[in-house]
């Protein structure tokens, strides 16, 4: 992968679920949650980091021009592709905060059109996808119909390919190069679609403990060189996090990770592969109340420390608590409206 020395972080926000945000008369679940992760310390974070000024971008609504929670969606994902491959360009590192999980396949096909992976080979590009369940459902196995549920399979190229192949930048992922942590609450269609997949799994259990490290330690070696320079995309749907600890969303579920576990796969990420974004989704801060919001939040900004601590610019970042004055910062002015590519991309401090 070319060499790029980061100059900055882009935290994107994409505060919907199925394209719909929050409202007095509309309670939009999980899309409450990017802006919760932001009140709770992620700007604190990033701003910890020496000499890293912190950009914020929010990606616009479309409930009013795009019809039905596919379409919107799909508008969102191209969006974000489009940010995230500015971000990149730019020298920036993309945190993708968002709604909905398969908002991570416009950060992937982002991270495909920057200027340091556009034309590379089809392995240039690994994930590492942290959820409770599989996401890989295609239309004619996901029997809830809950669209959300389809975000690898949509970048594996197995379905919605007319819809994927508008998003710019678009490829289909490789699985082999893709390892799922924290998977437990599938049905048997879902696990033997994984099972027959190239996909690593590190298995969740509700009953016996798992170390989750160890099992990321050993797909990553499977997969990946040590200290090697392949691209990784890191996604966290806070419902990974095991549900003594809180629900992060109603899907929430025994068998998940704890801190050591996310402490433990981050830095498994770290000595493998380079972190080129990260995602976090699917938490609904009003699931489960104050106090395991709060829990939860903390854990997966401490993953965004630990997941983008290996990156092209000198130091890493310290997750310890730090307090800063949030004042709003300057905001990136972004042009949407028919133009393919974004207009007026400024390192802002």
């Amino acid at each position: 992968m070319p060499s790029q020395i980061l100059t900055s972080f882009t935290v994107i926000t994409v505060p919907y679920h199925v394209g719909l945000r929050a409202s007095p008369i509309h309670r939009s679940r999980v899309s409450e949650g990017p802006d919760y992760l932001k009140s709770a310390g992620l700007i604190s974070l990033l701003h910890s980091q020496p000499n890293m000024p912190v950009h914020e971008l929010e990606i616009p609504p479309v409930q009013d021009d795009f019809e039905g929670e596919i379409g919107r969606t799909f508008e969102l994902i191209r969006r974000v592709s489009l940010a995230v491959t500015a971000a990149r360009n730019a020298g920036s590192f993309p945190v993708v905060l968002a709604g909905n999980c398969c908002i991570s396949v416009g950060v992937a096909a982002g991270l495909w059109g920057s200027e340091a992976l556009r034309g590379a080979p089809a392995d240039a590009l690994g994930c590492a996808w942290f959820d409770a369940h599989d996401d890989y459902n295609v239309p004619d196995s996901v029997v809830s119909g809950y669209f959300d549920s389809q975000g690898i399979a949509m970048m594996a190229g197995e379905c919605w390919r007319a819809l994927v192949g508008s998003v710019p930048g678009f490829r289909p992922w490789l699985l082999r190069r893709v390892v799922h942590c924290g998977m437990r609450d599938v049905n048997e269609m879902e696990r033997a679609r994984v099972e027959g997949s190239d996909m690593g799994v590190v298995w969740g259990d509700a009953v016996e403990r798992v170390d989750f490290a160890a099992g990321m330690r050993k797909e990553l070696g499977e997969r990946f060189a040590e200290g090697g320079d392949t691209a990784m995309l890191v996604h966290l749907d806070v419902d990974v996090m095991d549900a003594t600890l809180g629900k992060a969303n109603p899907f929430g579920c025994p068998g998940g990770l704890f801190e050591e576990d996310i402490t433990g796969c981050m830095a498994a990420i770290s000595e493998r592969t380079i972190p080129m974004a990260f995602t976090i989704a699917s938490f609904d801060p009003l699931c489960d109340g104050d106090e395991s919001a709060q829990r939860l939040a903390k854990l997966a900004i401490k993953a965004v420390g630990g997941g983008a601590g290996r990156f092209e610019a000198p130091g890493f970042i310290t997750v310890e608590p730090v307090v800063i004055s949030m004042t709003r910062l300057p905001e990136l002015h972004f042009d949407f409206n028919g133009s393919e590519t974004f207009q007026g991309y400024t390192n802002q401090k």
